[in-house]
């Protein structure tokens, strides 16, 4: 049997975001652009604009930049947990701990001394080594601040699976759901999953197409289909 492929999340999100918006939002013209900057210089994978009901200028925005790295943290979480220098080091610290309290020449105080050595460093370890990997998906799911949209999406090459049992994993969807975020994975059977949807954000000044450097082509494109349109 012929290996599958490694789908990527580019190839997909797209179609199915252009279709969403179409569709649940009935956007009769939808502008879809990709590799577009803010105006501070920031990068965003893709937006979708359109005209909403209320004559706004509804956007949408996509990031899939840290999918490379988002996936092989998590992969590695499924698969080796937080690994096995916690107990080396614990290890060494039982050894250290035994031949020190070997010098006082009582066994149960030697012994306790040992486990407790043990047990102080594995937890420590453990304790810095989660806190290191939840800080790293954090970081990478705060720099969607810098595309703002009234919806963002972050988009991973990753299958759906790998979020069965994974506290990683389900840390990144507690957190795009806090940070009103939505979620799109493609594992390698091309399937598209919608893992989380976002909240959509209020603009506090005018609209968020502002932030983009080609927010005055896309305004005038829109306005233009839709003046083709009703004549």
């Amino acid at each position: 049997m012929p290996a599958l492929k490694h789908s990527k999340i580019e190839d997909f999100a797209f179609d199915y975001l252009s279709n969403h918006y179409a569709a649940a939002h009935h956007a009769e013209e939808l502008l879809v652009r990709r590799n577009q900057s803010t105006k501070q210089g920031h990068r965003a994978d893709g937006i979708f604009v359109y005209k909403a009901d209320d004559q706004s200028f509804f956007t949408a925005s996509f990031r899939a930049d840290p999918s490379a790295k988002l996936s092989k943290l998590l992969l590695n979480y499924k698969k080796n947990g937080l690994g096995k220098w916690r107990y080396a080091t614990a290890l060494v610290s039982l050894c250290i701990a035994f031949l020190a309290g070997q010098s006082v020449g009582h066994v149960l105080l030697t012994w306790g001394m040992s486990v407790a050595a043990f047990l102080v460093v594995f937890l420590a370890h453990s304790f810095l080594k989660e806190y290191r990997l939840r800080r790293k998906i954090r970081g990478m799911v705060d720099e969607m601040r810098k595309q703002p949209a009234d919806e963002q999406w972050l988009g991973l090459s990753i299958s759906s699976m790998c979020f069965r049992n994974n506290i990683m994993a389900q840390y990144l969807l507690n957190l795009c759901e806090r940070r009103g975020i939505g979620l799109l994975t493609v594992g390698k059977r091309a399937k598209l999953v919608l893992m989380q949807e976002p909240k959509t954000k209020v603009c506090r000044r005018g609209d968020f197409l502002s932030h983009y450097s080609d927010d005055n082509e896309l305004r005038f494109a829109l306005l233009k289909d839709a003046y083709l349109r009703a004549a």
